[in-house]
């Protein structure tokens, strides 16, 4: 096959004089062509090549292909300001597309996480795209972005408010700067110090402002996209262990409620590392739009396709949940120190207590799932050992159930804190319970000024998809943190929350098995 390599710098000035550079590959032979664009705040040259095909694969195809770099960010003027930047210089930056003498007027979006934010962002009245794929990405900042249950993600997002000011630096040819954000990355100090790193280098981080706003428990931002783009045609991607996969769902939601005809794939995929074929099902949904306009696929034959996790292959996304499960929660308060006192049980009540006590100083771990630092599922048989942890599953089940949706759990719980976590995680368990594979977590941080009181708690899990089969069981642990998914809970509501210290409290929460309960509620 003959790639192009063809490719040109262009500068767009925008309203207010600013200039952005984007970056434009040009197929081989006469246009003009379908353009694609993507607008990025890491770097016109790597184009997302990390979970995209080259622009030159594209170009290939057919597709003019122009990649950005934001305001801000790379070689374009201006202060880089996070989402909040982004709609006027989309609007301005499709006006553009669509003038150049090399686009044929057809302008489509694709890009994922940040880049999938600047497809969905425009100024009121402004021509929509004509069609748009959004990736990995969410509209509502505290709950797409920047938490789960209030609990902010501070693995995620230390690391990637380091890379963000990491990009500044470099701009400012600070190169100790940056030396030392990269140093607390390899030596993984950046659990503890990188907050301290971002807040000298980058006061104004868009990702820590979201922390600060969840810590004091106000309301956060949420993305308004335009309707009039909404309803055009829209292909989302989602991964099953992606921190945004409440968000692409959500995003799914709207545009039917809109009366647009969105598809849909969740895929057997990270944030980075996605499936094989998703980059044909982007090309195909870009040429059904973007070239052959008068043969589109009709409403009842879009693809709304989702990973089936244990038996490996696509399912069809149901919006409605056709298998309800409720499990009780049965145990006599040794539920973390013998597997065998923990009971889920289908269908009825549950009865008894637990008791579980964090020690600040060794905090409960987490991996794996949609924010562990090896995101995907993960054996946590070593960690379900452990006396601080609370394990309670299923017999083994004598059919395969189907367990599909976002998990719920409610329970009633007491601590001798004002503030306290709750951290749960869902696997499917061999016969012997000698494989323990996690798929599904969550998080609840709790901040009441009334310790000693029995309160009421809803936790929802990661969405989820997959069967579990005949002879295996269902587990569900339950800890007091999650290490370094989230910061650790000090005990105080007027602490935040992070890496341990000399003020973190030990925390005992006893959880009151007979208001404890687990359903499946339905994707949307």
């Amino acid at each position: 096959m003959n790639f192009s390599y063809n490719y040109f710098d262009s500068y767009l000035k925008l309203r207010d004089g600013i200039k952005l550079i984007s970056r434009i590959w040009v197929p081989d032979g006469q246009g003009p062509w379908p353009a694609l664009l993507m607008r990025q705040p890491y770097g016109r040259q790597i184009a997302s090549s990390l979970t995209y095909a080259h622009p030159t694969w594209w170009t290939s195809k057919g597709y003019l292909v122009i990649i950005q770099d934001v305001r801000g960010q790379g070689e374009s003027e201006g202060v880089f300001q996070g989402f909040s930047q982004e709609a006027r210089d989309t609007s301005d930056t499709h006006q553009w597309v669509r003038s150049l003498d090399l686009c044929d007027g057809g302008l489509g979006l694709y890009g994922f996480s940040y880049q999938g934010i600047t497809q969905l962002t425009g100024e009121d009245n402004s021509l929509p795209p004509d069609c748009l794929a959004p990736a990995m990405t969410g509209l509502d900042i505290q709950n797409h972005w920047a938490s789960d249950g209030n609990s902010y993600w501070w693995h995620n997002n230390i690391l990637w408010a380091l890379q963000m000011t990491a990009l500044k630096v470099k701009r400012e040819k600070n190169v100790n700067a940056w030396n030392n954000i990269r140093e607390t990355i390899e030596n993984n100090t950046y659990l503890s110090i990188g907050l301290d790193l971002v807040k000298k280098y980058d006061s104004n981080n868009f990702i820590i402002k979201w922390m600060e706003i969840i810590n004091s428990q106000k309301e956060s931002e949420r993305i308004k996209p335009l309707d009039s783009w909404l309803k055009k045609p829209m292909l989302i991607f989602g991964g099953l262990w992606d921190p945004h996969l409440k968000g692409a769902i959500d995003l799914y939601k709207q545009s039917l409620d809109l009366g647009g005809e969105p598809e849909i794939f969740i895929g057997n995929a990270t944030h980075l590392e996605w499936w094989q074929g998703s980059q044909e099902t982007l090309l195909n949904f870009f040429d059904r739009h973007l070239k052959n306009k008068h043969n589109k696929k009709k409403a009842n034959e879009r693809n709304k396709k989702i990973w089936n996790i244990s038996l490996e292959r696509w399912d069809e996304l149901e919006r409605e949940n056709k298998n309800k499960y409720f499990f009780g929660f049965e145990g006599e308060g040794i539920s973390n120190v013998e597997i065998k006192d923990g009971s889920l049980v289908e269908n009825r009540k549950g009865s008894g207590f637990t008791i579980l006590v964090h020690d600040p100083w060794r905090p409960s771990p987490m991996n794996g799932g949609h924010l562990g630092r090896n995101p995907g599922m993960f054996d946590r048989g070593s960690i379900d050992k452990r006396f601080d942890i609370a394990v309670f599953q299923t017999n083994i089940l004598e059919k395969e159930i189907l367990i599909s949706g976002i998990p719920m759990l409610e329970t009633s719980v007491i601590s001798d804190c004002e503030s306290y976590d709750i951290c749960l995680a869902l696997s499917v368990v061999d016969s012997e319970n000698s494989s323990v594979k996690q798929f599904s977590t969550g998080f609840l941080r709790v901040k009441s000024k009334e310790n000693l009181k029995e309160a009421v708690h809803k936790i929802a899990l990661h969405p989820t998809h997959i069967t579990l089969k005949k002879g295996n069981k269902l587990r569900i642990s339950i800890a007091g943190a999650g290490w370094p998914v989230i910061g650790v809970n000090p005990g105080s509501s007027d602490h935040n929350c992070g890496a341990p210290t000399i003020n973190h409290k030990v925390i005992t929460i006893k959880y009151n098995l007979e208001k404890t309960f687990m359903k499946i509620l339905p994707f949307f």
